[in-house]
């Protein structure tokens, strides 16, 4: 996802069904709006060791995330926890993990279900169209 990404989201999809691990969720930050992955739910333990994510003491297969570069800046954001997560909580992380404001920061915190909007179900980008077409 890019900056400037728009998103159709399905406003009704979590009234009716809970987020789970690896559902992405549009939500409401102080800052706006953005996009994140849940990676624990209420009474998951998660854990970060050497650039992997462990929930319940097992390996995520993630092939969706993204690293761009062989070592992070912040060791922290690679070694964190275990962190137990209490009900009605999630613990969300951004796919391009070097680079995202999640819930490794104490700053962003876990999120709360009341700041969930929606399930995105679409990205995309609004393309510059000409005002007028050139007759030859």
């Amino acid at each position: 996802m890019f900056v400037g990404d728009k998103f159709v989201i399905d406003k009704l999809y979590y009234r009716h069904h809970s987020p789970r691990p690896g559902d992405l969720v549009f939500m409401r930050r102080q800052e706006g709006t953005t996009v994140k992955r849940v990676v624990a739910v209420g009474g998951n333990t998660i854990q970060g060791k050497n650039r992997e994510v462990f929930l319940n003491g097992q390996r995520l297969s993630e092939p969706f995330i993204q690293h761009k570069s062989r070592t992070s800046d912040y060791e922290w954001l690679d070694r964190f926890g275990p962190v137990a997560i209490p009900a009605g909580k999630y613990f969300v992380m951004g796919d391009n993990r070097d680079t995202s404001l999640d819930s490794r920061y104490s700053e962003f915190g876990l999120l709360d279900s009341q700041s969930i909007l929606g399930k995105p179900l679409y990205v995309y980008q609004i393309v510059a169209k000409p005002l007028y077409w050139e007759l030859k």
